[in-house]
């Protein structure tokens, strides 16, 4: 190794990465295959990314001091995106540091669809050139296709399939599989591969990516084909599109280095879909994709600078379809993707899966669908209007700015009650890590309830505590000056000391919750209903289809409509994807969805604005 080259060791995997001075010690992480929290993309504002050194730690920076504290900036501790490495080291991450794959939603539920994919395929003969048929070899196959007898005019092919066609029919002839999509030849093949068709539909979320294998070439087996997620590898740069478009716009090669690993992260999930089937690469022949508005742009390669600042546009709102191989993606050479259309900046093709696989584009009566994360989406409609917003409602149902906060993945709370103690749900059992959002909003309005947080969200003093339930006066502590509850205590906990709700995180759950719900109500109002008289409200999206609608209801996050008219629909972004593949009349709906939702920007309206400090509060005890 040269001089100036460091060998950084992470503990307790004792894995190694060789990196220049200077380089920030979360990218040496990144290239030991240790992905680090930094819910603030890089900014050293969040304080998640907290490292121990255990020799030679460099001198602290000012956000080592402020997220830190004295103790632990003694004891070698610093955050791992503000420190530099300047010399050989060890460090050792703690589990609450580490980026842990989230628990990934896969399924959907939603709108029935017939099966019409875009692509099929024919056997067809085709007959060779004699002197008294001199027709040419294009002529002959697109008569054998139209099984006319002279050449099919409606049917085209492109320069790089008639370049192949002379050697295939003459050394592979005379039967061929043709490969169309509507009247355009996309590709010629030797011999019968007739079922030997599949196409994968991706969802290509801001933290979690999915990928579904359908065989299109046999409607009884189309819902039964593979699923696969992993988590979305940008999260290096930034847990937000925001962090994310700033990377983008501070380096020169940022797109490409975003792209570049989003397309290997798809790689790698059709790799594992296609051992789970038993099948080649070569035997997928489309692709379907959505996502936000600025995943969309970054996987197409687009600048998504225009999204992040006013007026907030888009470069691209329409459908397109490319060479998926020019997209990166390693599938059938003539392979198509087709990337659904956006509705806004912040309004993405996702939401256009939602509302597809819904079906609340097709109905008479007016639904919700909402999607509840750090850019939550509400749409409001039915088949003649859909009025749709984001809610920048922040990261904390996801875990970020939250003391004990972390994803759904294995070791978080994510569900609690109040009985004769707290009792705590944790995913993947055993002792609890932290807490994730569906967890947070069931221990905020479980402690509304028993009066341990007021309509203002101030917890009770710890002083003051006497007419709590027992269970709850002994959880109520002072935590840095300000009360807090212990909702598990250190025998519950892998680390050993209790998590805790402090009274910032109820701050945080009171801003978040109030921007989705100042947004329902303003969507409602453009719409011109009143919440409780819609007739159906669907959560859409992991969070989703975790929380406690009771729970969420109590806490003002959702309106007050009856609880048996809330629904779970799963990953209705992926469903949608899957429509898209499977039937070709469903992009003619995306498209129209695309055109017709009528969105609404929220910033600078005041109704909005008034709404949200009236959402502020949780409501009364009913």
């Amino acid at each position: 190794m040269g001089r100036e080259t460091f060998r950084v060791t992470f503990q307790p995997e004792g894995r190694s990465a060789f990196v220049l001075r200077g380089t920030k010690l979360v990218e040496a992480a990144g290239q030991a295959g240790i992905i680090l929290n930094q819910p603030c993309g890089g900014e050293g504002t969040c304080g998640k990314c907290r490292v121990e050194v255990l020799d030679k730690a460099p001198p602290p920076g000012a956000p080592d001091r402020k997220h830190l504290g004295a103790p632990l900036v003694a004891q070698g501790w610093r955050l791992a995106c503000q420190m530099a490495v300047q010399s050989d080291l060890v460090i050792s991450v703690p589990q609450e540091t580490r980026f842990f794959e989230q628990r990934i939603l896969t399924e959907g539920e939603g709108a029935r669809y017939p099966f019409q994919p875009n692509l099929r395929k024919k056997l067809v003969r085709v007959p060779p050139p004699t002197v008294q048929d001199q027709r040419s070899d294009l002529d002959r196959l697109t008569a054998a296709v139209g099984t006319g007898g002279r050449a099919a005019e409606g049917f085209d092919a492109d320069l790089r399939l008639v370049r192949a066609l002379p050697g295939l029919l003459r050394e592979h002839g005379p039967e061929v599989t043709v490969v169309l999509a509507g009247d355009r030849i996309r590709a010629v093949e030797p011999g019968d591969t007739t079922d030997r068709l599949w196409g994968v539909a991706f969802d290509i979320g801001t933290t979690t990516i999915v990928g579904s294998l359908m065989n299109l070439a046999d409607p009884a087996r189309a819902d039964f084909g593979p699923v696969a997620g992993r988590t979305n590898p940008q999260v290096h740069f930034g847990d937000d599109v925001v962090s994310r478009v700033s990377y983008i716009e501070k380096n020169a090669d940022g797109l490409e280095r975003l792209r570049s690993r989003l397309v290997a992260c798809l790689n790698e999930i059709i790799g594992e879909l296609c051992a789970s089937a038993g099948i080649e690469r070569e035997a997928i022949y489309e692709a379907t994709a959505v996502g936000n508005t600025t995943m969309s742009h970054i996987f197409l390669g687009v600048d998504p600078g225009p999204i992040a600042h006013a007026p907030y546009v888009a470069v691209l709102r329409q459908a397109v379809d490319l060479e998926a191989g020019d997209a990166g993606l390693e599938i059938n050479p003539n392979a198509n993707l087709h990337v659904l259309p956006n509705i806004a900046g912040f309004v993405g093709s996702d939401t256009v899966g939602v509302i597809l696989a819904s079906g609340i584009a097709r109905e008479e009566r007016v639904q919700f669908a909402i999607d509840i994360g750090t850019n939550g989406e509400v749409v409001l409609g039915n088949r003649d209007r859909l009025v749709a917003c984001s809610c920048a409602a922040g990261p904390a149902f996801e875990g970020a700015r939250i003391r004990y906060g972390m994803r759904a993945t294995d070791g978080a709370i994510s569900k609690l009650v109040v009985n004769e103690a707290i009792e705590v749900a944790v995913i993947g059992g055993g002792k609890a890590t932290g807490i994730c959002g569906s967890g947070l909003i069931d221990a905020v309005a479980e402690l509304l309830n028993v009066g341990a947080i007021d309509e203002t969200g101030r917890i009770a003093d710890p002083a003051a505590a006497r007419s709590l339930p027992d269970a709850v006066r002994r959880a109520v502590v002072d935590f840095e000056g300000q009360p807090a509850v212990v909702l598990a205590d250190g025998e519950q906990s892998r680390a050993g000391g209790p998590i805790l709700l402090t009274q910032r995180d109820v701050r945080e759950v009171q801003l978040a919750k109030a921007a989705m719900r100042a947004g329902i109500e303003v969507v409602a109002d453009e719409f011109g209903v009143e919440p409780p008289q819609v007739h159906r409200m669907l959560l859409a999206g992991a969070f989703g289809n975790f929380v406690r609608r009771s729970s969420a209801k109590r806490i003002g996050l959702l309106p007050p409509i009856s609880t048996d008219r809330i629904e779970f629909i799963g990953n209705a972004a992926a469903a949608g994807a899957k429509a898209a593949l499977a039937c070709r009349d469903c992009r003619h709906e995306a498209d129209r969805i695309s055109r017709q939702t009528e969105y609404v920007e929220l910033a600078n309206r005041p109704d909005f604005q008034a709404r949200y400090m009236e959402a502020i509060a949780f409501p009364p005890h009913p």
